[in-house]
């Protein structure tokens, strides 16, 4: 049987990146937020992001087998200088491990942040508590500014899931998913206040799948299980790597740094 490696919320940490690549694993998994977001920064994000990945993340990932998703602070328009470089899964159903297949969704519910590729309504009748001061979608040739009502019509977290559903057999499929789903370890903002995906939460509920992966919550790191399901958040590694060891047989989790 196989173990892997997961980890997730790298922004861009190439020691962390380093670190990774350099473990001893049947595969690598990565979660999102996977390209540079520095809080003090000059210059264009999508600059800073596009010369991360050809200068490299691209090349760093045809070095071992690798799939990953991008997260909500990932610019969209990064996604066809990557593909072909390990092997993306957002909005796909691959072959993995073990007879396993493996799916990703890199959505999270509307956040108050202005990037918004990857933000989406919840559910349908969903209406996010805090709202956005600005909505930039990215295209190739720059950035759009778009309203919020135009970032809500995109569709739901919940319909992309029961597409994701209708590619392989839940119960015999891992997601890697960036937002953890609602109230519970993995979700606590600053802690306290649950801010994960309720969508999510009744897919893995309704599905149950074995194994599920996240991100997006920095400060929420843990192993949860869903009834039969496990799922994990390993924490980010913008500072040092934060990595969880999940071995397939059991789905058994331990950290090894």
């Amino acid at each position: 049987m196989s173990s892997i490696l997961f980890a997730s919320d790298l922004h861009g940490n190439a020691e962390a990146y380093d670190a990774l690549f350099a473990m001893d694993a049947d595969a690598i998994v990565l979660g999102g937020d996977l390209l540079p977001y520095p809080l003090k920064r000059g210059g264009d994000l999508i600059d800073i992001q596009r010369s991360f990945v050809t200068g490299y993340l691209a090349p760093k990932l045809d070095t071992r087998r690798c799939f990953w998703i991008l997260g909500n602070d990932d610019w969209e328009a990064m996604l066809p200088l990557l593909e072909g470089h390990g092997t993306s899964i957002h909005g796909r159903a691959t072959e993995f491990l073990d007879g396993l297949s493996i799916a990703g969704c890199s959505f999270v519910p509307v956040t108050p942040f202005g990037m918004k590729d990857f933000d989406r309504k919840d559910v349908e009748g969903w209406h996010p508590v805090q709202l956005p001061t600005r909505c930039l979608l990215s295209r190739t040739g720059g950035l759009e500014e778009v309203s919020l009502e135009t970032v809500l019509a995109r569709g739901t977290i919940e319909a992309e899931l029961e597409r994701l559903a209708g590619l392989s057999d839940p119960a015999r499929t891992v997601y890697v998913v960036h937002t953890p789903p609602f109230a519970t370890k993995l979700d606590r903002l600053r802690g306290i206040t649950p801010i994960g995906s309720r969508a999510l939460r009744t897919f893995i509920d309704r599905r149950r799948p074995p194994l599920t992966l996240h991100g997006h919550v920095h400060e929420s790191p843990g192993v949860d299980r869903l009834g039969s399901t496990v799922s994990v958040n390993p924490g980010d590694s913008m500072r040092r790597l934060r990595v969880a060891r999940i071995d397939l047989k059991d789905y058994s989790v331990t950290s090894p740094r």
